[in-house]
């Protein structure tokens, strides 16, 4: 099977992004994977390849193939509530089918038919996002919260109801009145301080939020939204350059403000030869804490 490209821009229609459901980090991650792959011109019987070696390196972890088979067997149960235009409601599962190969450290996914009209050939109503982005975030509340606002970062605010996020999170149920986080400095301790500190260390979004109460209980928040643009870094996200950056932020653990610097201020050779001299060193447990390893040798303190 081919490399996954990590430069690719994902691309999904807005009613995925506002969907109600839950999955794990890792269950994203495979979804992400396989979302790089799709393509126009695919029929409906064709599936997908996840290469176990490919996404243990993109994500910088080290799942066993009992997790693997447990969030495989998870997302065949995982149910989307998509609401349609015509007032439809849609209940889904992301894919239909997962098959291990047999001494190939690969999975075989089948993408449910019903799901496909969400990612291909889009027009309108779309959301776009980073694939070695979504990929380098490790809390699952922070994945779904950049996909959300990745949707209005051409607009630079996104503003929700509380219980509206917590539906989308699969945090409330309207049904049973079952709510996660009731304590507002639970949910902003665990969810979103989280995911702010995730997505401003390690994607292409600066971001911020407040707030508001109506009467002593929150009830509204409002996401302010910077990207990170030529003007403001050197890195061109669509180069090969974010893939070093990628590299730096999955693998070697650094933040997005020491990746920058050490992409605008060395060449493209001088990273690979160092990054190559690392993992030397790791792989000869020579060094315990790469991130602060990494940090060191490029000068950063």
């Amino acid at each position: 099977m081919e490399e996954i490209n990590t430069l690719k821009t994902l691309i999904q229609d807005n009613a995925i992004t506002s969907a109600r459901y839950e999955m794990s980090a890792l269950e994203k991650n495979i979804i992400y994977i396989m979302m790089a792959q799709l393509k126009k011109e695919d029929t409906s019987d064709v599936n997908y390849y996840v290469s176990v070696r490919e996404l243990m390196e993109r994500t910088g972890t080290r799942n066993s193939y009992e997790d693997l088979k447990r969030a495989t067997e998870t997302l065949i149960g995982r149910v989307l509530q998509i609401k349609r235009p015509n007032g439809n409601l849609l209940q889904v599962s992301m894919i239909s089918s997962a098959e291990y190969m047999h001494g190939q450290g690969i999975i075989e996914i089948g993408l449910d038919p019903k799901i496909r009209p969400f990612f291909f050939d889009l027009k309108q109503n779309f959301t776009t996002f980073q694939l070695h982005m979504a990929l380098s975030l490790d809390s699952k509340y922070a994945k779904r919260i950049y996909e959300m606002l990745s949707q209005y970062k051409d607009i630079g605010v996104f503003k929700i109801e509380l219980l509206e996020l917590k539906r989308r999170l699969l945090l409330y149920d309207d049904k049973t009145g079952e709510e996660q986080y009731k304590n507002w400095s639970d949910f902003e301790k665990r969810i979103l301080l989280t995911a702010k500190k995730e997505i401003n260390e390690k994607t292409d979004l600066t971001i911020s939020y407040s707030a508001k109460k109506v009467g002593r209980k929150y009830s509204d928040i409002e996401f302010t939204i910077t990207r990170i643009r030529g003007a403001q870094t050197k890195i061109d996200f669509q180069d090969e350059s974010a893939v070093v950056f990628g590299r730096l932020i999955n693998e070697f653990r650094l933040r997005k403000d020491q990746a920058i610097q050490i992409v605008e201020k060395f060449s493209q050779s001088e990273i690979h030869k160092t990054l190559y001299d690392i993992k030397l060193k790791v792989a000869s447990n020579e060094v315990k804490n790469i991130g602060a390893y990494t940090a060191k040798v490029f000068g950063l303190g």
